[in-house]
């Protein structure tokens, strides 16, 4: 049966491994603004979970010899390892996140914005925070794996997770690595000499 999954792990498991490989890059692009700032890095932390998670996913499906019942062991712990990973990193963020730099605010007195008056990227970031892709991956791995144990076929429902796990590491990347704030140009500026600044002051 996991005979089958060879090409979709061998796919997805690529895509996985060149994904995350880009993930570094582009976080060490932007270090400067993303180790300054906790939230950012605990979605960056999130994103890299996910890839690995498609990542080690894929592999599971290619292990010569693995019966259904080990693979549904395997995967009941994967989806509780990464689901508690998830929820640690999570509860990082400052309440401030930097998502809420650039919407609309309610005033006292007047109504909270619609999400359609929002822009398409706020819109993105209050879907993202009612309906959680990371959950629901972990949701599919946990179901596959359960699956597995009662003798089902749970394969489907890992497809499912996997290519969750993929769409939103890709949306976690992208939302965070263009929603990095932009180092202040006065915080680049180095300071004055202590004489230049005495002259100046005389």
């Amino acid at each position: 049966m996991l005979e089958d999954w060879a090409n979709f792990a061998v796919i997805t498991g690529s895509a996985a491994g060149a994904l995350t490989g880009l993930l570094f890059v582009a976080v060490s692009l932007n270090r400067d603004r993303i180790v300054g700032h906790p939230g950012l890095r605990a979605e960056a932390a999130q994103t890299l979970t996910l890839f690995i998670l498609a990542l080690l996913l894929a592999v599971l499906l290619v292990i010569p010899g693995m019966s259904a019942r080990t693979l549904g062991i395997v995967l009941v712990a994967v989806a509780i390892f990464s689901g508690v990973t998830l929820s640690l990193l999570s509860r990082t963020k400052p309440d401030s996140d930097r998502r809420e730099r650039g919407r609309p605010k309610a005033v006292d007195g007047e109504r909270r914005p619609r999400l359609t008056d929002l822009s398409a990227e706020d819109q993105l970031y209050r879907l993202l925070d009612v309906v959680s892709p990371n959950l629901f991956s972990m949701l599919c791995v946990l179901i596959a794996g359960c699956l597995q144990l009662a003798g089902g076929n749970g394969l489907y429902w890992l497809a499912a997770a996997v290519l969750l796990a993929l769409g939103g590491g890709v949306i976690n990347a992208w939302l965070f690595l263009t929603g990095a704030p932009a180092v202040d140009a006065e915080d680049q500026k180095e300071p004055a000499p202590p004489d230049t600044a005495a002259r100046d002051a005389g």
